[in-house]
């Protein structure tokens, strides 16, 4: 597959920033003046090949004139726009418009690495009619360290050789206070009041507008914080979300917000798996015990229920520090114990999830008995929200 760079908009500059990002990601990336001076018979009689369009944040008349370029030419050419910001709208004004995709230079390289892997392999048939697991993260209480299991988790099914090549996404349902983008170190791209009014109107490209990809092969669904003005989904715009990412993922990690919406029985029920998170403090574990006590309550949730004791401190030989009050306040409940990692604070600093810079933590190891208990959920019928 032949892939080319050139303007679309854009000045030679950014034709040079963008080259200089994605040389050593893409070797045999060849820079052309124009699309007009690609050799079409050689396309023509090659896969199919990929030119990058370097253009100025796409907009208006502007966003008319790179839908012409994509129209005028061979449909074995697929086109991606690398520029600014662009609103949901021109976003899939641009996608519905033939052979086209976009991405911020942000995203660079590996967003342009994950289109190109979308584009070039074949329609997958084998996944037709089955379900995502889908596994909530449930705080306890505030400040457990939900999000940060989350994370750890999502990232440690992606590389986990067991669950290696399975497409994850993460969701972050907090809209007030998310901070799941921070702790990656990537940008927020979910705009979900584009579905709330029309739910209909959520396809597979808008989806794509959404979604933030971290170079681990993570894709995440966050949105910007609006910490002092109310902005939630509706169950008919969050079961129209879910039904499309059933389409696209094996697991769908939710981290949920300690506050409930009208949508979060209603996910819970949905879910596949619950993790409550707490911290091993008397309080806290009264507090993962009185959550655990009302999802049992609930006839709807039938999901495999455990409790994640978050931030245990660990004596020389493995023992958890207080077992005796685990056992005592949670009694018989099925749990696991994450021991407090020195290099956690570090790792939020820099964004980078621990199992990524320290693999050899003994933390990951606790995380990845979380990632098998997710990876070996039975996959049910799928159950739609609401």
């Amino acid at each position: 597959m032949a892939i080319y760079l050139t303007q679309g908009g854009g000045d030679e500059a950014q034709v040079d920033e963008i080259e200089g990002k994605l040389k050593s990601a893409i070797p045999d990336l060849k820079r052309v003046p124009s699309v007009e001076a690609i050799d079409l018979k050689s396309a023509n009689g090659a896969d199919r090949s990929i030119v990058l369009l370097a253009a100025a944040a796409p907009e208006g008349a502007n966003v008319d004139d790179l839908i012409d370029v994509v129209r005028r030419h061979p449909r074995n050419l697929f086109f991606i726009v690398v520029g600014g910001d662009i609103s949901a709208r021109d976003y899939k004004r641009l996608i519905q418009s033939g052979n086209a995709d976009w991405v911020a230079e942000v995203g660079l390289p590996h967003e342009i690495l994950d289109i190109v892997g979308r584009v070039s392999a074949p329609a997958r048939d084998d996944v037709a009619g089955e379900s995502p697991i889908v596994v909530s993260f449930t705080p306890s209480a505030g400040g457990v360290g939900n999000s940060t299991l989350a994370i750890e988790t999502a990232i440690h099914l992606v590389r986990a050789k067991s669950t290696k090549g399975a497409r994850v996404a993460l969701v972050d349902l907090d809209f007030q206070s998310s901070h799941v983008c921070d702790y990656l170190d990537i940008a927020p791209k979910f705009q979900f009041e584009e579905i709330v009014a029309a739910p209909d109107r959520l396809d597979d490209h808008l989806l794509s507008a959404f979604i933030s990809h971290h170079p681990s092969g993570l894709d995440v669904l966050a949105a910007s914080r609006s910490r002092f003005h109310a902005r939630d989904l509706s169950v008919e715009a969050l079961s129209a979300l879910f039904d499309r990412m059933a389409q696209r993922y094996s697991t769908i990690i939710i981290d949920l917000p300690l506050s409930v919406h009208s949508w979060t029985l209603p996910l819970l029920a949905a879910s596949r798996g619950i993790l409550v998170t707490g911290l091993n403090t008397i309080p806290g574990l009264r507090q993962i015990e009185e959550t655990l006590r009302a999802l049992r309550d609930e006839a709807t949730i039938t999901a495999e229920v455990r409790a994640v004791v978050n931030r245990c401190d660990v004596g020389l030989l493995g023992k958890v520090a207080r077992a005796d009050h685990v056992a005592r306040i949670l009694g018989e409940e099925k749990r696991f114990c994450v021991r407090n990692a020195a290099v956690a604070v570090e790792c939020v600093n820099v964004g980078t999830p621990i199992a990524l810079a320290y693999p050899s933590d003994k933390s990951v190891k606790d995380i990845a008995a979380i990632s098998s208990f997710c990876a070996g959920l039975n996959v049910a019928p799928r159950r739609s929200i609401g």
